[in-house]
């Protein structure tokens, strides 16, 4: 990712200390290239841009990978080259403004051939560990779709009691048909079962609404339910909320409520 000679001298003239200070706006924003976007695409993402302001002094790389990600990578360009000229406009509002002209290579587009799985035991059956990621097999590579779908495959092992799951995806291009694969390397972790459930703030007779009890395996579908009963809004895997007690060597899990928060 490469930032113009232009953008660097615009960063000196400014000042960093201000910078860090003020924030970074970008008013204007334009595109030359081969974007491959449409004009509504195109819009948008400006128009996220234009909405942010950008406290650091690394601001025209975090707005290029923007546009890789959000505006390229989830629409299948996956090899896309961005980089940008600016030109630094009067103060407003103390804030320093921008405009930019994002020069674009979108690259080709993927889609996808197929998802597969390796190191997965717990969930033996690849098409139900398929079935969780919300894009088929042809269509566009979608960033999105596939962070979608790696939540909701954390999300079915913690329902089966691996609390320290872990996924990490890998993809590989065939650029001669425009294709790609998506490997997902599955690192299930220990089963835990729970050994202790206790509550702060709160009368225990409360627990008679958590149908998880002590020597059942943990499942975080039951707990969040749970916490969305008696703590409606709160993020319901807060620390300060939900606190687990891990015994890695016994794969046990105590864990402790917190309903201090509902009374504040």
């Amino acid at each position: 990712m490469q930032v113009m000679l232009r953008t660097m001298l615009a960063l000196a003239a400014t000042g960093m200390s201000a910078q860090i200070t003020t924030g970074i706006h970008l008013q204007d924003v334009r595109f030359k290239g081969d974007t491959r976007l449409d004009g509504v695409d195109l819009k948008k993402c400006a128009s996220d841009l234009k909405s942010q302001v950008y406290l650091g002094t690394d601001w025209a790389d975090y707005f290029v990978g923007t546009v890789e990600t959000k505006c390229l990578l989830d629409k299948g360009y996956f090899k896309s080259a961005v980089t940008a000229w600016t030109q630094q406009l009067p103060d407003r509002s103390n804030t320093h403004q921008f405009a930019v002209t994002f020069d674009v290579d979108a690259g080709p587009r993927y889609r996808l051939e197929h998802i597969t799985f390796k190191g997965n035991r717990a969930i033996s059956d690849p098409k139900a560990l398929r079935d969780l990621f919300p894009l088929k097999d042809g269509s566009i590579v979608n960033r999105a779709a596939i962070a979608k779908g790696l939540e909701n495959l954390h999300y079915a092992y913690g329902e089966l009691g691996y609390i320290n799951f872990t996924s990490v995806p890998s993809t590989t291009f065939n650029d001669e048909k425009k294709i790609a694969f998506l490997e997902i390397d599955i690192n299930e972790g220990k089963k835990f079962y729970v050994s202790s459930i206790g509550t702060v703030g709160a009368d225990p007779q409360v627990l008679n609404d958590l149908p998880l009890k002590k020597g059942q395996a943990y499942n975080a579908r039951l707990v969040n339910l749970f916490l969305r009963k008696h703590l409606p809004g709160a993020d319901v895997n807060d620390p300060r909320i939900q606190q687990r007690s891990l015994n890695e060597r016994n794969g046990t899990v105590a864990l402790s409520f917190d309903f201090r928060s509902r009374t504040e």
